[in-house]
């Protein structure tokens, strides 16, 4: 994970409450309201409630040791300690005598609950404290307010709920598996592979609340040693795979507002070029794609893509039963007569392929 060590400022969205967050001496801390708060090794970014009226954040720090180095987490709430955990630690430096030695990368960034012993907080829209803790080994579990879900292996995305709050949803990892959780309740298992349950990419609800979306990613060596961000992706809606793509990332995943839809962009599906996945069908490949979006009329979807020298304005026009009968493509700009754009326009049709 990259550290950010630079100081950074900003305002609560609720009350407008002034924070500042970087290094003082061998500590990262934020400042609310121009009172510092406890500092630690690594601190994860601060997060207020709706009405700005509490914070909490995260915060973990090494403890060295011969034979292991020990890391405890702490969540902090409105500048005091909340709970602390242990993580699991790294090699101590009896161990890496005569060889490499580990040490937990400092700064500013999220947490990671098995390793830090805690995850990085959020509070829920009616302002209870939700996070993730490590209990023991293979016992990381999610609090909300003062109830608390069954233990994992790890808690992968963050914990996203209903606009009332009543529900809510999270991706966990129990041996090498992905485990789909709504109200601290398993619900379903999705295994992975020899590669494993390495991460979720993203997740994402509905505006209707009916319908749950998420990024697994199954990455190698390289992947996990942070050298490359290819990997086995998949979205996963409402329980069912999709295409499981050796890709650079499932990028900018939308629900319609009328929650029947959904797209995602992925990034490198075959070497460098990117497609769009619109309701479980895939546009052919391009050089680049960007900035897909639903247009006005809410029956149509629209993306900008390259194809060579051109750049091109491709549409689909939606249907009620999700089909894609009517695909449209308009070329906006090529780059050797950009003066003459508006004379370069054509339109061609080509079929999606389901998958």
């Amino acid at each position: 994970m990259p550290a950010h060590t630079s100081a950074s400022w900003g305002f609560s969205r609720g009350s407008g409450r002034f924070f500042m967050s970087g290094r003082v001496n061998s500590t990262f801390i934020h400042i609310v309201d121009g009172t510092p708060t406890p500092g630690f090794d690594v601190i994860s970014r601060i997060a207020f409630t709706r009405d700005g009226s509490h914070y909490a954040y995260g915060g973990a720090d090494a403890k060295g040791g011969f034979k292991k180095q020990k890391i405890f987490g702490t969540i902090i709430k409105d500048g005091q300690p909340v709970a602390t955990y242990e993580g699991k630690g790294m090699m101590g430096s009896w161990s890496g005598l005569g060889g490499s030695t580990e040490a937990m990368v400092g700064g500013i960034h999220e947490l990671g609950t098995d390793f830090h012993g805690v995850s990085s907080p959020e509070f829920d829209p009616n302002g209870k404290l939700v996070y993730a803790a490590r209990r023991n080994k293979g016992d990381v579990a999610v609090f909300q307010g003062s109830d608390v879900g069954p233990g994992f292996d790890e808690i992968l995305s963050p914990v996203i709920f209903t606009e009332s709050a009543e529900h809510f949803a999270y991706v966990a990892r129990q041996g090498q598996d992905f485990v789909e959780v709504r109200d601290n309740k398993p619900i379903l298992t999705i295994p992975a592979g020899k590669r494993g349950a390495t991460s979720v990419g993203w997740i994402a609800i509905s505006p209707d609340a009916a319908h749950l979306a998420y990024e697994t990613i199954s990455g190698g060596r390289n992947y996990k040693a942070a050298v490359t961000m290819r990997a086995f992706r998949t979205a996963v809606i409402d329980g069912q795979s999709g295409p499981d793509y050796n890709a650079l990332g499932l990028t900018d995943f939308n629900f319609d507002p009328d929650s029947h839809h959904y797209f995602y962009e992925v990034i490198g599906a075959e070497g460098d070029r990117d497609l769009v996945n619109v309701d479980g069908h895939e546009s052919r490949l391009y050089d680049a794609v960007a900035n897909t979006r639903y247009l006005p009329d809410g029956k149509t979807i629209a993306f900008v893509a390259r194809d060579g020298p051109r750049f091109l304005r491709v549409t689909y026009t939606l249907s009620p039963s999700t089909s894609l009968p009517s695909v449209s493509t308009a070329a906006l700009i090529n780059p050797s007569q950009s003066s003459h754009y508006d004379a370069f326009l054509s339109s061609v049709g080509f079929s999606l392929r389901p998958k």
